[in-house]
């Protein structure tokens, strides 16, 4: 399956620049972190094991959220995407993208055992 961009962005600061960048393709979710040094982390979205939003009253009136993602991925296990504007739509194209994942894996396996 090749792998195709679903969303990319970054932290919202009130203009400030955000040396963090995200972003989730149909197979993965990528965390870009730093300015001189570059961090690079990435999980396998069949590894997501749960997705939560949490916005307080400022961040639903300025339209955005941190989402927290846990996985089964022992380097990643708790993977916080702080700031994200639409945070619930980004929860949303995440869940799909798992669930499509998930259902590509089971496809793959079965196709093995037959």
């Amino acid at each position: 399956m090749e792998e195709k961009d679903l969303w990319m962005g970054k932290s919202f600061f009130f203009g400030f620049p955000s040396f963090t960048k995200y972003r989730i393709t149909n197979q993965r979710l990528i965390i870009e972190k730093g300015v001189f040094t570059k961090i690079i982390s990435e999980i396998e979205l069949f590894r997501v094991r749960d997705i939560q939003v949490k916005r307080n009253l400022v961040e639903r009136i300025f339209g955005f959220g941190d989402i927290t993602v846990l996985s089964t991925d022992h380097m990643n296990s708790v993977i916080l995407l702080k700031n994200i504007k639409k945070s619930v739509e980004v929860k949303d194209i995440i869940r799909n993208a798992v669930m499509e994942q998930r259902n590509s894996q089971r496809l793959e396996i079965d196709d093995i055992h037959q």
